[in-house]
């Protein structure tokens, strides 16, 4: 339901300024949604400060937490139409993604972020046929002089610092999620049955796969960098460039797989290839990389013939399940998605899905050599939290990564424990070097905003995106993320750790 409202015209000197503004004229039903928000919010916010300001002739709701020590950041989120509150209560979580984005497909509902002045960050949502309302998050700490495009980002840290701090002993024990409102129910079960169809099969994963990487290799050549490498890099410090971190990632990888020229490696999910040239150069083994998506194999090999590097590096397009057992490999590396031997995987376990982590680890059991090596580098949660979160169906795995399934430390040992032979020789948490690998991204991202646009995706790809990118910088900065590097073997193994003088290096003391 929705009153007819007066326009009242707003003129501005600044592009992202010029926009109509309307009177708060609230139904009763508007207004109904919005006492169950604010109270809501008010139980909610212990930490920290959120302003929740109306259009002029509105209300403003300020929520104090009382616990400041946790979260010292103040945001202002200005709120423009009342059926802001009405979608509020109708979202399945009070997760603005998920709230604003969840319902994208359904309802319509679009969120674009853009600058509107120095420490604004403006959020539009459009509900519905013509008509608009607007958000503005503005970032407001003692370090805002420096965090000119944060305000985003410090909601998001906001919200999470009080999803922890509202956490009860009771949610955690019952290990499933439950929609913030009973109003959400509909919704939500949309979404859960959606989420749980999406499971990791041999068929469905080329699905999964391609919906995200198949974008077009131009796309992610925009916001990586010259390395095209689409994981977490590894900074010495916040000024570093994202290329020279990159390059320290890898060679980290290189010195924990503890490769040589008489190796077959295997890389599950080769990404565009920048790993294997990387690799056979430094150490001249013979390299075999797998992978679920056609625009990445096109590109990888291209990129080998000009390196001329053909003899050593074959490419597949196929599955980790598809894998030959007759074919033995000394080492296992992936860092695009999960395969294979003395196996570093980069962050793509996260793709095989938990009803399928032991079914991994049996078919890198049985494609490793008996003194083989794998190194897997992935994104994790906390164990407590793993239950909840799988069963979930938040933003990622229902916008950008479908059918992803991000697993706890403790999910992986055990799998690994129940379909193997392996044990854990070596763990290492570069997770905090996600937080500015990704700014690095969003930043790249946005400055190349028209070339994306040109290519015919539209403002809804770009704001998802930029979404994706402060969303998952959030929990890195929160430490509700990791992201670990861990080296696999299997008892006895001499051949590949018997040498007392080459331990596994740290990824942050790599060249």
């Amino acid at each position: 339901m929705h009153v007819g409202q007066r326009l009242i015209s707003c003129s501005s000197t600044h592009p992202h300024q010029q926009f109509i503004k309307r009177l708060m004229a609230i139904s009763w039903l508007e207004s109904w949604a919005r006492h169950f928000i604010t109270g809501f919010l008010g139980r909610f916010i212990s930490t920290g400060c959120l302003i929740l300001q109306e259009e002029e002739g509105g209300e403003t709701f300020t929520f104090q937490g009382i616990n400041t020590c946790k979260c010292s950041l103040r945001v202002i989120l200005r709120v423009h139409n009342p059926q802001f509150y009405w979608k509020g209560i109708r979202a399945h979580s009070m997760k603005l993604s998920s709230q604003d984005q969840g319902e994208a497909a359904s309802d319509g509902i679009k969120v674009s972020y853009h600058i509107s002045r120095p420490f604004q960050v403006a959020c539009l949502l459009c509900v519905g046929e013509g008509l608009r309302a607007y958000i503005i998050l503005t970032a407001i700490d003692k370090y805002w002089e420096l965090w000119s495009d944060h305000g985003l980002l410090n909601l998001l840290m906001l919200l999470i610092a009080n999803g922890d701090a509202n956490k009860s002993s009771a949610e955690v024990k019952r290990k499933r999620w439950t929609p913030t409102f009973p109003t959400a129910l509909i919704s939500s079960s949309k979404l859960f049955f959606k989420h749980a169809m999406r499971q990791n099969s041999l068929t469905q994963a080329r699905r999964n796969i391609s919906h995200h990487y198949d974008l077009g290799n131009e796309v992610f050549a925009l916001f990586l960098d010259e390395t095209i490498t689409y994981s977490c890099a590894v900074f010495k410090d916040e000024e570093e460039d994202l290329k020279v971190a990159q390059k320290r990632k890898i060679s980290a990888l290189i010195g924990k797989a503890r490769i040589e020229s008489k190796h077959e490696v295997l890389e599950i999910g080769f990404g565009w290839g920048t790993f294997a040239i990387e690799l056979v150069k430094q150490t001249g083994c013979k390299y075999t990389g797998i992978t679920l998506s056609q625009e990445q194999l096109n590109f990888a090999e291209m990129k080998v013939k000009e390196a001329g590097l053909q003899d050593h590096i074959r490419f597949l397009l196929c599955d980790y399940r598809e894998l030959p057992e007759t074919v033995k490999y000394d080492r296992i590396i992936s860092w695009q998605v999960l395969y294979y031997l003395k196996y570093t995987c980069l962050e793509m376990i996260e793709h095989v899905g938990h009803e399928y982590m032991e079914e991994f680890f049996a078919r890198c059991e049985s494609v490793l050599a008996e003194e083989g090596l794998l190194v897997l580098q992935f994104i994790s949660v906390a164990d407590a939290e793993y239950d909840e979160l799988r069963r979930s169906p938040g933003f990622i795995a229902e916008y950008i990564f479908p059918g992803t399934c991000i697993p706890s430390l403790g999910r992986i040992t055990s799998a690994m424990a129940a379909a193997s032979r392996l044990c854990v020789e070596h763990v290492e948490n570069i997770g905090i070097s996600y937080y500015h690998t990704l700014r690095c991204w969003r930043k790249n991202f946005l400055k190349n905003q028209s070339k994306i646009t040109a290519m015919g995706f539209d403002e809804k790809f770009i704001r998802t995106w930029e979404y994706y990118f402060d969303y998952c910088a959030a929990c890195f900065k929160s430490f509700k993320l990791w992201d670990y590097q861990v080296v696999f073997s299997r008892p006895g193994n001499v051949e590949a750790l018997g040498n007392p003088y080459k331990g596994f290096p740290s990824a942050h003391n790599a060249p």
